[in-house]
């Protein structure tokens, strides 16, 4: 059973596990079967069963920590998998130890869905939360990609859960919209950006899988004395692509300049146009900076109270950059955009390699293929404000939420003001806050008694947990039992803010893990068993937190077995 185990968490083919007992048989590993007769259970097919056996133990056991927590919240997601069936994921974010321990979000069910409708998501949503015997009146949120079959008003799964729970809220997931708002950015000018987008392929795709002009780029580099970087293709649905291209686009820029000045003249010609250069240094610049923002709003464990002022940082820094400067002071901070208009003040642009010769490559201010503009410098500016403008509406637009998050730093000393009257005004603005935009069921919570204990509860939280965020903090109060005697109330809008999920960036997570299990070798798992797979291999708890009687018993009783004599 632990050769399973192993199996699964390593993300071996059950197909090894025969030549895995083989190996510890010889090795003189204890009670191996002597044989490899149907009865010794040395095979694909009991290696599914124990599998089987595994996973049911080991979601129980999730299960039962759901059940026991006094809030939960569902990420989900919909997806096809390699054979292009349709895949619903669904992790939960709950409380462990019935509500006194930290959250977890984990991975619980991979669900068939026959086609991606909300009526059909919606049913197996439900049937999941039946099935389990989970309490819905428990479910605090719903967190979604923002599809409108998700969020849909009139008929999307989350308005179908609010029709008989209206205080379930809706969350769209901060790293998806952070992405949409990027995409904002090429309302104003699609054929420009379309244009550097298709030089940025254009280099991966000329290298491809020639050797020889791989050798030729690497020999190039090496005389300028660059790293040995590749070129990388953008990916329409990867929200890191495009940033990571162009970086690369102008780490490599020397070598490839060099390399289509005597091999490809035509696209030589192409990416020296002034506007083009320009253009990927700019978005270089830029989206390494919303990148950077999208891995924040993708870890694991995110502090949704630093949402307001990572967004704040964000613009801050594109307005002092971008729009609040003339043109003689534009992208003066930023690193590639300013060391690109430093070079090219005499319309060229200047390398040196490694041996110190200079290399000039002449730029045309000359308007991209399919645009009518001139090209110059100014042109380029007015461009690229109008990029950034769009994406700070898109943001300002798509995050109308924050007002919510924000009020969470009722519970994170660390956002407290110091000055007492400040904070006793701020906390009592959060807590009210809270109480209006979650709709709160009186029946779970007491309103009237919360709003008396708050002075108090956060008067002692500002002393006990100083400058604690709104996690560290709750590790600090939960483990003594005078906070929830004296303020019981508040202790459970903590649990409830606790399990108010921000991203569903776990499911996309999933469904990574789900494409790696069943890969084209592996093209024909049934849904049950990578299902299985995907639920030991996430969860990963080890082999000392499982009960393997539990486990051999559950196996046992799945159908009559037969013992062999063992070794």
């Amino acid at each position: 059973m632990k050769i399973v185990y192993f199996c699964a968490l390593e993300d071996i083919p059950l197909e090894k596990y025969i030549s895995h007992c083989r190996l510890l048989r010889e090795l003189g590993t204890p009670n191996m079967p002597a044989s490899e007769e149907y009865g010794s259970y040395m095979n694909a097919v009991s290696a599914r069963e124990i599998l089987l056996a595994i996973k049911h133990h080991v979601k129980m056991q999730l299960i039962l920590d759901i059940r026991a927590s006094p809030f939960y919240s569902l990420l989900i997601d919909e997806s096809t998998d390699r054979t292009i069936k349709k895949h619903l994921i669904i992790y939960v974010l709950y409380v462990t130890d019935a509500g006194k321990g930290p959250t977890k979000c984990a991975f619980v069910e991979l669900l068939a869905v026959e086609n991606a409708n909300a009526k059909c998501i919606y049913e197996a949503i439900h049937t999941f939360i039946n099935e389990n015997m989970l309490d819905i009146r428990k479910l605090i949120a719903i967190a979604t990609d923002g599809a409108s079959v998700m969020i849909g008003h009139k008929t999307g799964v989350l308005s179908r859960f609010q029709e008989s729970m209206p205080h379930i809220m809706g969350v769209h997931c901060i790293a998806h919209r952070q992405a949409l708002a990027a995409k904002d950015g090429f309302i104003t000018h699609p054929h420009i950006f379309a244009f550097v987008d298709k030089v940025a392929n254009k280099v991966y795709s000329w290298l491809g899988k020639s050797s020889k002009r791989h050798e030729e780029l690497w020999r190039i580099m090496h005389e300028y004395d660059m790293l040995d970087t590749r070129a990388l293709q953008i990916h329409a649905v990867r929200w890191l692509s495009r940033g990571q291209v162009m970086e690369r686009l102008v780490n490599i820029m020397p070598a490839i300049l060099h390399q289509w000045e005597h091999g490809e003249k035509r696209w030589y010609k192409n990416i020296t146009i002034f506007s083009v250069q320009f253009m990927i240094h700019f978005l270089a610049d830029v989206l390494k900076e919303l990148n950077k923002l999208s891995m924040e709003f993708q870890r694991h464990e995110m502090d949704v109270t630093r949402i307001s002022a990572m967004l704040d940082f964000t613009i801050e820094k594109f307005k002092r950059r971008y729009l609040d400067v003339d043109v003689q002071k534009f992208g003066h901070d930023s690193p590639h955009l300013s060391s690109l208009l430093q070079m090219t003040k005499d319309s060229m642009l200047f390398y040196e390699d490694a041996s110190g010769q200079s290399h000039a490559h002449v730029l045309r201010f000359e308007a991209m293929p399919m645009d009518g503009d001139n090209g110059s410098l100014d042109e380029c500016i007015s461009i690229a404000k109008s990029y950034i403008k769009n994406i700070l509406d898109g943001l300002n637009r798509r995050f109308e939420d924050l007002p919510l998050f924000n009020a969470f730093k009722i519970f994170s000393p660390s956002s407290y003001p110091v000055d007492a009257y400040d904070r006793e005004k701020m906390t009592q603005e959060w807590l009210n806050r809270i109480i209006n935009r979650l709709n709160i069921d009186s029946h779970m919570i007491d309103i009237r008694k919360s709003i008396n204990e708050r002075e108090d509860f956060c008067g002692m939280l500002c002393r006990v947990a100083q400058h604690k965020s709104m996690r560290d903090a709750w590790v600090v109060c939960n483990e003594s039992k005078s906070w929830w005697d004296l303020y019981p109330e508040m202790m459970k809008i903590w649990q409830l803010c606790l399990v108010i999920p921000a991203s569903t960036s776990a499911c996309e997570r999933g469904f990574s893990r789900q494409n790696y299990i069943k890969s084209v070798s592996r093209s024909s798992l049934a849904l049950d068993t990578l299902d299985a797979l995907m639920l030991l291999s996430i969860d990963g708890r080890g082999s000392s937190s499982i009960d393997w009687k539990d486990v051999f018993q559950a196996w046992l009783n799945a159908k009559r077995r037969r013992a062999m004599p063992l070794e």
